[in-house]
């Protein structure tokens, strides 16, 4: 019996040793599993509201199921799938381990962020939410964007930017105090400087390129063509005219413009945005052409004359001596106002310098040219009196022709002021002395009427005294007839 229960020396070693081995295992592994360490681990069982995740431990770990759900309440990992876990506390026989896939991840981004820093490369974050002077983002960490440090320009609404990623350059941090200030400007400005050159090294006069509307001012855009901004004259934007650059873009607009000028020593650069082949002046010759009938709209009125717009970028200009034949035009909205449907007659076209003249009164034959053709000098003529002055009468023959009845060929009434008996809008009959069609002036007369009657009534009294023989001319014939007749001999 004593040598069945006596133990071998050599088994009860191994005995020790394989305990020993053991108890490092387990001692290494409870090392390996201390809390705030990161490691790799199986899932091996799925609950309703808790995973079973096989850390490496002598006992699964416990990772809240929530924390793998998605939105849509699908699992991100399954049984069998390997994932990351954080150890939120021991392995010890009085507490459950627990792990954590959240705060694993949220570890691998503060690591990650950590050398980022030392390393001066950008982060990538998510902006959470907007706070007073700025926005906060989830980099691993909780970061502060001040406002001016969200975009190239100051913005003053925020909100928008809730909700997306972005890269981000660390300006300030002290990690130990939650520290940490960040900035988009820094890194779209850094962006902007590696396209301004690129863009620099390539441009040139002539080259069609698409950009981004930065600044709307009144006298023109600022477009961006790639990290260098170009002016766009309002006169350069359409080839009809604009009031102010809104009419056509708005900020944020992605527009094709042409570099028309590019001085490189002070980086100024022109901009066009009409396209050439589009310009209406380059057939308007043979659309207009000299002495053709145009219809057009009044768009502005000058002291000088009247633009009217024929189509969309051809103007055309009445100046005050074209819009009438006989009126005293002293500015053209006695005659047009804005808005005004007319027809001209064009009389210069000039498309290389983008000019047209135009006439309203030629539209109709000059009224001067009528009278002078269906009147002449001697004919009598009525008319009416539309004004008077010291040396004479002014008397309307027709539309818009007036003639002059100087004082000597009025009438003799015996009066001291023979202009006193006549008044605007009398009906008088006039005998024409002269017509002058280049100085546009009519000479009249009424005495030279009175004198014709005059001779006429002695022709008659003699022609009738020489018949009968009855009477002598000095007996019968009035004395103040024989006195007009005796004057005009």
């Amino acid at each position: 019996m004593e040598d069945k229960d006596r133990v071998n020396p050599e088994q009860a070693t191994d005995s020790e040793e394989d305990f020993a081995s053991l108890l490092a295992q387990y001692e290494g592994a409870s090392q390996r599993l201390r809390p705030g360490k990161v490691v790799q681990g199986k899932i091996v069982s799925v609950f309703d509201t808790e995973v079973l995740v096989d850390a490496g431990g002598r006992a699964e770990g416990i990772l809240k199921r929530e924390e793998i759900t998605a939105p849509d309440g699908s699992l991100l990992y399954d049984v069998g799938d390997t994932i990351t876990v954080l150890l939120e506390s021991g392995s010890g026989s009085d507490q459950q381990l627990r792990v954590s896939y959240r705060k694993a991840s949220r570890a691998r981004q503060q690591a990650a962020l950590e050398e980022s820093i030392k390393s001066g490369r950008p982060i990538e974050g998510k902006i959470t939410e907007v706070v007073k002077g700025g926005l906060l983002a989830d980099v691993g960490m909780r970061g502060f964007i001040p406002a001016s440090q969200i975009d190239e320009q100051y913005v003053e609404d925020l909100r928008p930017y809730v909700g997306q990623t972005f890269t981000f350059k660390v300006i300030q941090h002290d990690l130990p105090n939650g520290k940490l200030i960040l900035s988009r400007k820094a890194i779209l400005n850094e962006a902007k400087a590696d396209r301004r050159r690129e863009t620099l090294a390539t441009l040139a006069e002539g080259q069609r390129i698409v950009g981004v509307v930065r600044r709307i001012m009144e006298y023109g855009v600022f477009v961006d063509i790639g990290g260098i901004e170009g002016l766009l004259h309002i006169s350069e934007m359409s080839w009809k005219r604009i009031k102010h650059p809104a009419e056509i873009f708005k900020l944020g607009d992605q527009i094709e413009v042409e570099v028309l000028k590019f001085d490189r020593e002070k980086n100024r650069i022109s901009l066009g945005f009409r396209r050439p082949e589009e310009d209406p002046w380059l057939t308007a010759g043979e659309t207009y052409p000299e002495g053709y009938i145009v219809r057009g709209i009044v768009k502005k009125i000058e002291n000088f004359g009247a633009f009217i717009e024929l189509e969309t970028g051809i103007h055309g200009l009445i100046p005050l001596s074209e819009m009438s034949w006989t009126r005293r035009i002293n500015h053209p909205d006695q005659i047009l106002k804005l808005g005004d449907a007319v027809e001209a007659v064009v009389t210069r076209m000039d498309p290389p310098n983008r000019k047209m003249s135009l006439s309203l009164r030629q539209v109709t034959e000059n009224p001067w040219d009528v009278f002078g053709r269906e009147h002449q000098p001697g004919e009598v003529i009525r008319g009416k009196v539309t004004r008077a002055a010291e040396f004479g009468l002014f008397v309307e023959l027709s539309e818009g022709i007036e003639g002059l009845m100087h004082v000597s060929e009025l009438r003799e009434t015996g009066s001291k002021s023979p202009l006193a008996g006549f008044q605007s809008g009398q009906e008088i009959l006039a005998k024409i002395l002269a017509i002058d069609l280049q100085n546009k002036k009519v000479s009249l007369s009424a005495k030279a009427i009175a004198d014709e009657e005059s001779q006429g009534h002695v022709r008659e009294y003699m022609e009738a005294a020489v018949n009968s023989g009855n009477h002598s001319l000095g007996e019968s014939f009035p004395r103040e007839l024989w006195q007009k007749s005796h004057k005009a001999e």
